[in-house]
């Protein structure tokens, strides 16, 4: 009987032995400081993202009601009826008026 508790114990002694120089090697609790950088840049990049998404829905924003203004300015234009005219025209116009106002002021 003690031969086979001696064995018995032996193998107990050694299957303990084992698993406590496994898990308190060189590896135990490293896994966390090794993953511990990559848990950073995780975060890094997922704040990043957030704030281009922010920025990308500001643009969205602007977007949106510039086109909203455009089309009221377009309803506005044909309610007052109101030509689009070339460039061209434009000028003519305002070489003509900017004429008026200095004949007007040589006037008085």
């Amino acid at each position: 009987m003690k031969k086979l508790w001696k064995y018995i114990v032996g193998f107990f002694t050694i299957v303990i032995g084992g698993l406590l120089a496994f898990l308190s090697g060189r590896s135990a609790g490293r896994k966390d400081e090794k993953f511990k950088n990559i848990n950073k840049e995780i975060k890094s990049v997922d704040k990043s993202l957030k704030k281009r998404k922010k920025v990308k829905n500001g643009y969205k924003k602007t977007l949106q009601s510039k086109k909203n203004t455009l089309e009221e300015i377009k309803k506005q234009r044909e309610s007052f009826g109101v030509e689009r005219k070339s460039t061209k025209d434009a000028t003519d116009f305002l070489k003509k008026y900017a004429k008026t106002k200095k004949a007007k002021k040589g006037k008085k």
